[in-house]
């Protein structure tokens, strides 16, 4: 029997790992805390080659986990300036601060909205 070869535990690979699915919880929540731990996740994931040419499949895994943060936490961020741009511009900036005015003028422009729609009651 061959004697079972004992693969080195590399924490840099671990630490990559645990940072991108950290970092993949973060985006939805807090987006600058996803650069953050995404950022550390990649310099990890880089750092666990050491001297080899090629990274464990942990540093692999954290580096497509924490790529894929970046991504949707970027995504995000940019969705969210672009309505408050749109919510600016639409109903002006005054109304952003206030979150009852906001909803007022929210409920207003949805009621408008409906009231031009057209039921399309074609009678039997």
């Amino acid at each position: 029997m061959e004697s079972l070869q004992q693969t080195k535990r590399n924490p840099m690979a671990t630490a990559s790992l645990v940072l991108g699915v950290l970092a993949i919880g973060l985006a939805f929540a807090i987006p600058v805390y996803s650069f953050f731990c995404g950022s550390l996740s990649i310099l990890f994931a880089t750092l666990s080659r050491g001297s080899g040419f090629r990274m464990p499949d942990k540093a692999i895994a954290g580096f497509i986990t924490s790529s894929f943060a970046i991504v949707i936490a970027a995504i995000l961020f940019i969705a969210t300036l672009y309505l408050q741009q749109f919510l600016a511009q639409r109903f002006g900036a005054d109304v952003l601060e206030d979150p009852v005015a906001l909803q007022k003028a929210l409920n207003e422009w949805m009621l408008q909205y409906l009231n031009t729609l057209q039921t399309g009651g074609g009678g039997l």
